[in-house]
């Protein structure tokens, strides 16, 4: 039986079904579940609870997030005595209690990190929220294609995903079908949405539905300089990506990890841009820039935007 487990992901709905995952597996439930941030409270506290019963629960779960000094980021300056600590434990765990690990950005080369992979049951993989979706519509009927048409409507955002398909449930609880329309009238977009429908039409080069787009947006409000540095950061985002990817040999999750974007986003975001070369990305970074000084400065309109995505 494990003690501990390490899991490496950042997606939200992935941790928690991975945590659940342990919880079944163990006969446990979420009231033998504590949570610890190691942004907040020392590892000596988290370390204490594990060596510690409890009168409440047979077994307590600690889940522990934020564990920086098993990363490749710069550690903070107790990191050492950190390290000595968790070691110990690793090599002595608790038999009573459970050790959940949670961290996407490991460092390899580093002891710890060896010895926690040899310890502990590692899981890695994503969950996959095509079945989940599946999973929870039970005797819904939604097709493939409708879903896979939900999921990029609402960015590929796993927590807003399952949240718009609890109401479109509601919604259409009656004849228990959920179809495009449905989701055109019921999933809201945000504006953060709107904006990268909006990026993915010109990375397309989509130029009347990228219009359509832009006029919405204006209809309802939004900035001009707001969507124009939207923009400007996507195709920087795009240049270095492709850069990154010739240095790390296409890895896309690891280059979407040092860039902090998430990598199925970061993927589609790539694959959508190899119409435009790097020149071309450069050309049009500078002259998203000029328009959004233009318009900041006066010496522009906000249809020096619309004459930038004819030309493209």
């Amino acid at each position: 039986m494990k003690t501990i487990y390490l899991i490496q992901s950042s997606d939200y709905i992935s941790i928690k079904e991975s945590i659940n995952s342990i919880l079944k597996e163990n006969s446990l439930n979420e009231d033998n579940l504590i949570k610890y941030d190691l942004n907040e409270v020392s590892l000596d506290r988290v370390l204490e609870d594990l060596d510690t019963y409890s009168f409440l629960v047979d077994r307590k779960v600690v889940v522990c997030d934020n564990v920086s000094f098993l990363t490749t980021s710069k550690s903070k300056s107790e990191a050492n005595d950190d390290i000595e600590k968790l070691t110990k434990y690793i090599n002595n765990p608790s038999l009573d209690n459970i050790l959940i690990i949670i961290c996407s950005n490991l460092d390899g080369k580093k002891n710890i990190v060896k010895l926690l992979k040899e310890k502990a049951e590692v899981i890695e993989s994503d969950v996959s929220i095509n079945k989940i979706i599946k999973k929870r519509l039970n005797d819904f009927k939604m097709e493939d294609y409708v879903i896979n048409y939900f999921i990029g409507y609402c960015g590929n955002d796993n927590e807003k995903i399952l949240n718009e398909l609890d109401k479109l449930m509601c919604y259409k609880m009656e004849d228990k079908i959920i179809t495009y329309d449905d989701i055109d009238s019921i999933v809201l977009k945000s504006f953060n949405d709107n904006v990268f429908s909006l990026i993915d039409a010109i990375m397309s080069r989509n130029r009347k539905k990228a219009i359509n787009l832009y006029q919405e947006l204006l209809k309802n409000g939004e900035d001009i300089n707001k969507i124009l540095s939207l923009l400007c950061d996507q195709f920087r985002m795009i240049y270095n990506g492709k850069i990154l990817l010739k240095e790390y040999n296409n890895n896309y999750k690891e280059v979407a990890d040092i860039l902090g974007i998430h990598p199925y986003r970061f993927q589609k975001s790539i694959e959508g841009s190899y119409s435009y070369s790097n020149s071309d990305i450069l050309k049009y970074l500078s002259l998203l820039d000029d328009i959004e000084i233009g318009i900041k400065t006066g010496k522009s309109t906000i249809s020096a935007f619309e004459v930038f995505i004819y030309s493209l």
